[in-house]
């Protein structure tokens, strides 16, 4: 009696455990969702709370693991903020008004050059053009450098030339003249962009600065009524200038621009203007031509330089 009672018990206790232990396999197979069976007990049948506590904190686990990865972002999804009108778009910021940004211009100036010099009594007209055989550029160097941050840019032009022509005139007391001019100007300046935010727009820049100026003349006056003179002097002053300058797009690549500026100090008077085109290639090149007329009145002790510099002027920009 007291074994078939025992054999009953561990029987029912192997059936108890298997069936558990289906119940577990069943639930962490993958791919095999659990089955919700639904069972249905007397209201007099006791609550089993140890049971009913396994299952609250089995079910909290869960809760938790499932708001663990939710709070993990996936990087193959757009994470792109939406409101109701849809998804924000971030505003790209203009570049133009954050760094430095420079352009070097190195250009060439066919310049011809018209007026009056003189040293001491002697004194000769002299007008010599872009196409006259009779001006010689020995040596010119031109070049224009510009950083610009936010409205604010610093521009420096400087050039410096060696001119000599043999077809002066002096006067009529000698026969022919000869003249020599080095030039070395030096013109920086300070601007800033009233018109105009980005390179795309129509940009009109007010600028100020000085322009340095010095000059070694060598003259000959060949013999006439008099016997030939020879005779050299160098000088150099500043000139304060203000001016303005503007640039707009006629396409996308295409752009005109222009600039002028007046002044004095040093000399009389000075003025410059200055009229081109520019073609962009690339991102960072442009090739700028136009005309450019540079004037200066200076006539002090004995030295006398009342010309106009002009000429057609083809550079290349440089950005970096």
């Amino acid at each position: 009696m007291h074994v078939s009672r025992h054999m009953t018990t561990l029987v029912l206790s192997l059936l108890f455990a298997a069936s558990v232990q289906a119940q577990q396999v069943a639930e962490t197979e993958p791919g095999v969702p659990p089955t919700k069976v639904e069972q249905t007990k007397p209201l007099d049948e006791p609550v089993d709370l140890g049971q009913t506590a396994f299952a609250t904190d089995k079910v909290n686990r869960r809760t938790a693991i499932d708001n663990l990865f939710k709070s993990v972002p996936n990087p193959f999804t757009d994470t792109t903020e939406k409101t109701e009108d849809g998804p924000v778009t971030p505003k790209p910021q203009d570049l133009n008004t954050d760094h430095w940004h420079f352009q070097l211009t190195p250009y060439l100036w066919v310049v011809g050059i018209s007026g009056r010099v003189g040293l001491g009594n002697l004194t000769a007209e002299i007008d010599t053009g872009v196409g006259d055989s009779n001006i010689d550029l020995n040596f010119g160097f031109m070049a224009t450098f510009e950083a610009r941050k936010n409205r604010f840019a610093i521009v420096t032009d400087l050039q410096y030339s060696n001119i000599g022509s043999d077809r002066a005139t002096p006067g009529p007391l000698f026969s022919t003249a000869n003249f020599d001019i080095k030039t070395f100007v030096l013109d920086p300046e300070i601007g800033f962009r009233l018109v105009g935010d980005n390179e795309k727009d129509s940009l009109v820049d007010i600028m100020g600065g000085f322009r340095y100026w010095h000059l070694s003349t060598d003259l000959t006056f060949n013999s006439g009524l008099l016997s030939t003179v020879t005779a050299a002097r160098s000088r150099g002053w500043v000139d304060g200038v203000v001016g303005i300058r503007g640039k707009t797009h006629i396409t996308k690549r295409l752009f005109i621009s222009g600039k002028a500026d007046a002044g004095g100090g040093g000399s009389n008077f000075t003025y410059q203007l200055f009229a081109g085109a520019g073609l962009t290639f690339g991102k960072r090149y442009a090739l700028i031509g136009g005309y450019r007329d540079l004037n200066v009145n200076y006539n002090k002790d004995g030295f006398l330089f009342d010309t106009s510099l002009k000429g057609l002027i083809l550079g290349l920009g440089i950005k970096f």
